[in-house]
């Protein structure tokens, strides 16, 4: 299993330019073959601040989501907005054990 964990941060504002696009983009990407989790969130302290989180079942599973329709409009959108920073990381995983 593939995991990626990390944050976007866009100037004030910017996320609602968006938003509809980054709802589209995780509905769409929620029904790919492979995708086990898909979700962006606001932090609560900051709206500014997108949460990302996303489990893969396999790297051929996220590399067809990386050439997905979906993502080149998501990602058309996102060139459109200002950003101040970004951390995203990919881990490589196995589920250990459900919690709850």
């Amino acid at each position: 299993m593939l995991l990626i964990e990390g944050w976007l941060k866009l100037a004030t504002g910017e996320f609602d330019k968006v938003a509809d696009q980054a709802r589209a983009m995780v509905e769409a990407t929620n029904q790919e073959e492979g995708c086990l989790h898909y979700s962006f969130s606001r932090d609560i302290a900051d709206p500014d601040l997108i949460r990302i989180s996303e489990r893969w079942a396999s790297q051929e599973a996220l590399a067809a989501h990386s050439i997905s329709e979906h993502m080149a409009e998501f990602n058309k959108a996102m060139g459109s907005v200002k950003r101040e920073g970004a951390d995203l990381r990919l881990y490589s995983a196995e589920e250990v054990r459900k919690l709850m």
